[in-house]
């Protein structure tokens, strides 16, 4: 039987299969949407940040005819790039001729130099040289950040070492620690620096200590240094240790600076104030004298120096047998005149010999008077 004929012979027309995503009357098909050109993109990057210019100028170019040809978006992107890059262009041509571009770098080089050198006082280490911040040595002053530079340029200040403030939970104030720096900062700065006669003149003890702020943070380092008091430069690295003297250099400096260390360790009160305390210091004078002779007997002097080196430590024994007698003495004036011939007996001409048979630097530094 015909299918069209069933159901009362009325025929069903025949079925036909829509087109797929027909589109309906009254709604137009939508135009594809073009890409936009990546050229143009990176014409207007390297425009905006003036980075390479003549190749900002080349991707704008290309840009605008890629997009004529093929139809795509980012014509006003690639005419904004165009145009700037063509403006740096014109800038960095003229920097070159005018020789800009050469003061422009160096500024450049000096300012990331200078940036390198910045060093925060927690991070300076042995043997590093710095300048100050300002014209001369602050006082009192916190002070987060110095300029280090090599010890061999002019600079103010040479880091001697340093140490762990222990025993105190809470900060223990700025006065408990200037007294404690000042006393182991010496100490550090004269193991660093052996050659007293070798150290430029108004170069003095300096150091940074921990603030109440810092503390809480965990830092308990005291760094100690030499520094500048007129705010002069000096050139060259003061530390004369065993890092910079031969074995004979080292063992004379050691005995020297021993006796100079507990000989101009006078106690602080005046001896009717503290008699014993000055007996006390003169009978470990007198110890320290015996010691130094003793090392330097003991020592194997090179030929040049062994007869100076002899006659040093003669003159270590005379001395000694004065401070023994100002460790009896009881009255104020003869504990004076015994030490006072205790210090007179160190001759210092002696003490030129064996500088100069070992090599270092023979001549006095001028005391106080310029003499």
């Amino acid at each position: 039987m015909d299918p069209s004929q069933q159901g009362g012979g009325q025929p069903y027309p025949p079925y036909r299969a829509q087109p797929p995503h027909q589109q309906f009357p009254g709604y137009p098909v939508p135009p594809a949407v073009q890409p936009v050109n990546g050229l143009s993109i990176a014409s207007l990057v390297l425009g905006l940040v003036c980075c390479l210019p003549p190749l900002g100028m080349v991707f704008g170019f290309t840009a605008l005819v890629q997009i004529r040809k093929k139809g795509e978006r980012g014509k006003g992107m690639a005419i904004a790039g165009t145009s700037l890059s063509a403006v740096s262009t014109l800038l960095l041509v003229v920097v070159l001729a005018t020789g800009g571009f050469g003061e422009m770098w160096d500024g450049v080089k000096k300012g990331v130099d200078q940036a390198s050198r910045q060093r925060s006082t927690l991070d300076l280490r042995t043997g590093d040289c710095f300048n100050l911040p300002g014209a001369a040595v602050p006082e009192e002053q916190e002070t987060a950040g110095v300029e280090v530079v090599d010890c061999d340029l002019k600079h103010e200040a040479e880091v001697s070492g340093g140490f762990e403030v222990t025993g105190f939970d809470d900060y223990p104030g700025e006065s408990r620690l200037d007294t404690l720096a000042g006393k182991r900062c010496q100490e550090i700065n004269d193991a660093y620096a052996l050659d007293a006669w070798d150290r430029p003149k108004g170069m003095d003890a300096y150091y940074y200590l921990p603030t109440d702020e810092s503390w809480r943070l965990g830092d308990s380092a005291v760094t100690c240094s030499f520094a500048s008091v007129s705010g002069a430069k000096v050139t060259g690295s003061l530390r004369r240790d065993a890092t910079s003297l031969n074995p004979h250099q080292l063992a004379y400096l050691k005995a020297e600076s021993a006796v100079i260390a507990r000989s101009g360790s006078e106690p602080e009160e005046e001896f009717p104030e503290d008699a014993q305390g000055h007996r006390d210091w003169a009978r470990q004078t007198s110890a320290t004298l015996a010691a130094q002779a003793r090392a330097l007997r003991e020592h194997a002097w090179p030929a040049a120096a062994a007869t100076a080196a002899e006659r040093r430590a003669g003159e270590f024994d005379r001395a000694r047998a004065h401070w023994d007698r100002a460790a009896r003495a009881q009255e104020e004036d003869s504990f004076w005149d015994h030490a006072l011939q205790g210090e007179d007996t160190l001759v210092q001409a002696t003490e030129v010999s064996v500088r100069r048979a070992l090599g270092l630097k023979s001549v006095p530094p001028p005391d106080d008077s310029g003499a």
